[in-house]
């Protein structure tokens, strides 16, 4: 990312998040869109860059966007998550390509739950190469992650369920969360629910809901004149590593990493800062396992110590790197696409906005999405207020 001008998140807003909201996808898309401009103090004239958070046809990004921003000439700058879109978008207000970048995405009915899709009744049931012809997709292959996993490391149930009670007594805290007006939970909460994928039970497993969320970049020159405190992008990046939700490659955890390691070390490298000045971090939960291994993979502990790391209170607020303060995956939102939440909740906390789950003095924070099988696909920024 080039240095030439800084670049700032200067705009977030996040809907209602909720199961079956009764909204239509653009009407959660346009209420986020207003609503990240307005706390920018900024018009939808001012927007010049767009960086949709999921992969939308050229038609529709390319008119349909443009028409409601004000029917005139917008630098499309790419898709990415909500990470990487961050990235790419300050990348492009760096370059000069614009000056006002906007990202978002919402979700409203359907899916990737149990039931939630209907069942072809006729050949081909599936596209050419497609993991679900093997049973594959999202949860039981993370279950067989977690099983190699625990069986490699020694660890067990209970140690995957201490990142469900933490992120839990979180989102207790965020009045917006989904889960937390359920009230904490334990260590036997969470093993005692109904077994899922073999060994991810119920509460091991994200949530999924309805909502929507956007964020609003802004150039130097801009951010110090908008509504609130300017959260600086100081470096971000993404890598991908193996194909989606078919292939696991010996060994399972290598000591080199994937994805997840590769794009964080380029955002360090970029930012200029150690993993040891990170304040408060959002990591990509969508399973209990998930958290423990991004923790090893983006240098935090060694491969194999992440429950460890958890055990030891590192994550929880009060600790040496408070995660997903917001609630996570696991109990805030997940609402289809919900990798941008991660960047929202950090941009928070460095605008000392999060109230009772508040981390003191936090500085600098850094966000982590990934997907597109276990370790397959990242983004990883790190962000940082004056």
């Amino acid at each position: 990312m080039s240095a030439t001008r800084r670049a700032a998140v200067v705009g977030v807003y996040t809907t209602e998040q909720g199961k079956r909201l009764g909204r239509t996808k653009v009407s959660l898309e346009l209420e986020a869109i207003k609503g990240a401009l307005a706390d920018a103090g900024l018009a939808h004239t001012d927007v010049d860059g767009l960086s949709p958070l999921l992969a939308e046809p050229w038609s529709k990004t390319h008119m349909y966007w443009a028409e409601q921003l004000g029917e005139r000439p917008i630098t499309y700058i790419g898709t990415g998550q909500g990470e990487g879109a961050v990235a790419k978008a300050a990348g492009a207000i760096s370059a000069g390509t614009c000056n006002v970048a906007l990202a978002w995405v919402a979700h409203a009915g359907g899916g990737n739950a149990p039931g939630s899709k209907a069942v072809p009744t006729a050949a081909p049931r599936m596209p050419d190469f497609h993991w679900e012809i093997q049973g594959a997709y999202m949860t039981p292959l993370y279950a067989l992650w977690a099983q190699r996993y625990m069986h490699e490391f020694g660890v067990s149930s209970e140690d995957l369920a201490q990142v469900a009670v933490i992120h839990r007594d979180h989102a207790v805290l965020n009045p917006d969360s989904v889960m937390g007006r359920k009230g904490p939970v334990t260590v036997e909460d969470v093993v005692s629910s109904r077994m899922v994928a073999d060994p991810l039970h119920l509460l091991d497993c994200s949530i999924e809901n309805d909502g929507g969320y956007a964020l609003v970049l802004a150039a130097e020159d801009i951010a110090k004149d908008c509504r609130n405190t300017a959260v600086w992008v100081l470096g971000g990046a993404e890598a991908t590593a193996t194909d989606v939700y078919q292939t696991f490659n010996n060994p399972w955890f290598p000591e080199e990493g994937k994805s997840v390691r590769r794009c964080t070390d380029m955002a360090f490298d970029i930012a200029g800062v150690s993993r040891s000045e990170i304040d408060v971090a959002n990591l990509y939960d969508c399973f209990t396992i998930t958290m423990l291994r991004n923790l090893e993979e983006m240098g935090f502990c060694k491969i194999g110590e992440g429950a460890d790391y958890v055990r030891e209170g590192h994550t929880k607020l009060g600790g040496s790197m408070p995660c997903n303060t917001d609630g996570g995956l696991l109990s805030n939102s997940h609402n289809g696409n919900p990798s941008g939440m991660s960047v929202i909740e950090v941009v928070r906390q460095l605008r000392g906005e999060c109230g009772e789950r508040q981390v003191p003095g936090a500085r600098i924070g850094l966000a982590l999405g990934q997907g597109g099988s276990v370790h397959g696909l990242a983004s990883t920024v790190v962000l940082a207020h004056d």
